[in-house]
């Protein structure tokens, strides 16, 4: 038997109304409007908010870390949409044996000579990474993002693979839920992701980042599903 699951690119929406209510709530921003994301509107309440994360970010607040990560990912998405024509949907398919597939809408041609997008981009994966310091969604995201763009991003694959083998290990091997995220479509994304890497990064290195990514899975502590 096998089972399909879609997602969205703008993948954090329910993050953003448990971890926003703090700072982007209060100040009455909808992050994931795309309008607002790649300055269609002018909201001078959303500049004054990234301002303020950005240095809160900074100063090593994880929910801000977190938020960061998650803005420049739903921005990176509204320019996939607006430069693609592509509504942003991709698909999961899980077989029986624990076998799967992701099949990811395809990413902006050439995003280099897009300033904006290429921009967004290295934002994205960098604050993604960052917030998979400990977070394993956003640690899955952004190897996600890498393996989209792996041809524009060759110096970011070892990490990619460090993060995707790292979200394998928590979500495949220990079976650990982390708060309300899906396991079973972390395992398998993470798995994908972890599949197209391999050949991408020399066997001597994989097997030292194997070990690297197993050791912050098991450090990494199980989160309740109510939190």
């Amino acid at each position: 038997m096998t089972t399909m699951k879609t997602t969205h690119r703008l993948l954090y929406t329910l993050l953003l109304a448990t971890l926003g209510c703090a700072s982007a709530h209060a100040a009455g921003l909808e992050l994931s409007d795309c309008d607002i994301l790649i300055g269609k509107k002018s909201n001078a309440a959303y500049k004054d908010w990234l301002k303020d994360n950005q240095k809160e970010a900074d100063a090593g607040d994880r929910d801000a870390i977190r938020l960061r990560a998650i803005e420049a990912h739903n921005r990176l998405a509204c320019y996939e949409e607006k430069l693609t024509g592509d509504n942003g949907w991709g698909m999961t398919m899980t077989s029986s044996d624990g076998s799967s597939e992701t099949r990811q809408p395809p990413g902006i041609a050439n995003i280099r000579k897009q300033p904006a997008a290429w921009r967004t981009l290295n934002q994205a994966v960098k604050y993604g990474h960052q917030a998979g310091a400990f977070d394993v969604g956003l640690k899955g995201a952004s190897a996600e993002l890498v393996v989209r763009y792996a041809a524009e991003l060759p110096q970011q694959l070892e990490a990619a693979y460090e993060d995707a083998a790292a979200v394998y290990e928590y979500d495949c091997v220990l079976k650990r839920q982390f708060g309300r995220r899906d396991r079973n479509a972390g395992c398998a994304s993470g798995r994908a992701a972890r599949a197209r890497l391999i050949p991408m990064v020399a066997a001597e290195r994989r097997q030292a980042l194997d070990a690297s990514a197993r050791l912050w899975a098991e450090q990494l502590p199980a989160v309740p599903k109510n939190q």
